[in-house]
């Protein structure tokens, strides 16, 4: 099964900025997405707000999560809202090691961004208020402190 309109246009997003970078390109993974479907909708359905999974519920898996809601109507395109705010961050980063900085504001963009990082997977879920949770599951995973991304 191929990607959606969405889904490429996300992937497009995070591999423009590797490119410029001098990066490889991630590649889709099945598994990766099954595996960021099951905590999109357990954000959605469960726990009801923004919350990392736990290193235990992702082996070997990095973690960018998005939320956002549109209304009146459903939320359009959110994979690709959600790579897009993830590589807007690239504006707050300037290239310290991670552990320096304000890690929070460039920590998605950095995980996208790692150069070691080769397959990626996402997924979406709507909780029953219209509110759309995007999950970026990334391997292997980035974002090692006390090193830099590319």
């Amino acid at each position: 099964m191929g990607l959606s309109p969405d889904q490429q246009q996300a992937l497009n997003i995070q591999n423009n900025g590797r490119k410029s970078k001098g990066l490889q390109p991630l590649q889709w993974d099945s598994h990766l997405a099954d595996e960021a479907q099951k905590w999109a909708n357990k954000l959605a359905r469960e726990i009801g707000h923004m919350q990392h999974s736990t290193s235990q519920e992702r082996p070997n898996q990095g973690e960018n999560l998005f939320w956002g809601m549109a209304s009146p109507g459903p939320y359009k395109d959110p994979y690709t809202h959600a790579a897009q705010g993830w590589m807007n961050e690239a504006a707050k980063y300037h290239g310290e090691k991670i552990g320096e900085g304000d890690f929070g504001s460039f920590g998605h963009y950095t995980q996208c961004m790692w150069k070691s990082t080769t397959h990626i997977g996402m997924a979406a879920a709507t909780d029953n208020k219209g509110g759309v949770y995007v999950v970026g599951r990334y391997s292997p995973p980035g974002n090692w402190s006390g090193q830099k991304p590319y």
